[in-house]
């Protein structure tokens, strides 16, 4: 919150660090709303068939060129697996390709990203639970703040794969259903706001008393619209008219 300056936005924005845990929150200077959600370890690509972390031989970017695919290899050479940001990729040239249904089906079974990296059915549904916790977590919090998808004029990216993920990617799959232009990366904002908290008066003890706005956290198991959003979220959007709302 620090870092990104939420606290001192006139207009509604957002955040969100992506991983295994997704810490995401929603507001402006009036008010914010804070939740953790459990996405799984996809994003890390934890899970994955031929997953992997983003070190050399790691599939990292993936776009489509013509009728087939054209990708990017952490380090050159051969690949060996794909990593989050990849995955995320990958899902969505299938999407534009045909080969993944709206529905997350895969056809064919598997997918062949690049040899001998290919994609399988159950990959796409550990995506899908990483993807439904987390844009299921965001309409939840966005509810609790009166707004809309289409009303956050600014949302952060945090974290190593937050990073490296292609927002374009992210709005085709639903992950992140706002605007193109309000997507931005942030960097290592938990380790820049640290350092701000740290050179604040009394060592940051001020943070509660006045600094910030009221911070309210949703626990999203105890939410009774959770479970249907998380259901309704799993799978992906038809194209990308339908991702804002």
């Amino acid at each position: 919150i620090l870092a990104t300056r939420l606290h001192e936005a006139e207009e509604c924005s957002g955040a969100a660090d992506l991983g295994t845990n997704g810490e995401i929150v929603v507001g402006d200077r009036r008010g914010l709303w804070v939740a953790s959600t459990a996405a799984g370890p996809a994003f890390e690509g934890a899970r994955i068939s031929q997953g992997m972390r983003a070190a050399p031989g790691a599939i990292d970017r993936v776009t489509v060129d013509g009728t087939g695919l054209r990708t990017h290899v952490v380090g050159g050479g051969a690949p060996r697996g794909l990593c989050g940001s990849g995955l995320v990729d990958a899902v969505r040239c299938g999407l534009e390709l045909g080969a993944v249904a709206p529905s997350g089906r895969l056809t064919p079974d598997p997918w062949l990203v690049r040899a001998p990296v290919a994609l399988r059915q159950s990959d796409i549904r550990e995506l899908q639970l990483a993807k439904g916790a987390i844009a299921a977590g965001l309409q939840v919090l966005l509810a609790r703040a009166g707004q809309t998808a289409a009303g956050i004029r600014r949302f952060f990216l945090a974290g190593a794969f937050g990073n490296s993920l292609s927002a374009d990617s992210a709005r085709r799959i639903g992950l992140l259903p706002f605007a193109e232009d309000a997507i931005t990366s942030a960097g290592n904002a938990a380790l820049l706001g640290a350092k701000m908290a740290l050179f604040l008066p009394a060592d940051g003890a001020n943070l509660g008393r006045g600094l910030l706005p009221p911070v309210t956290h949703v626990s999203l198991e105890l939410d009774p619209g959770f479970q249907d959003r998380f259901a309704d979220e799993m799978g992906f959007p038809e194209s990308l008219a339908g991702v804002r709302r």
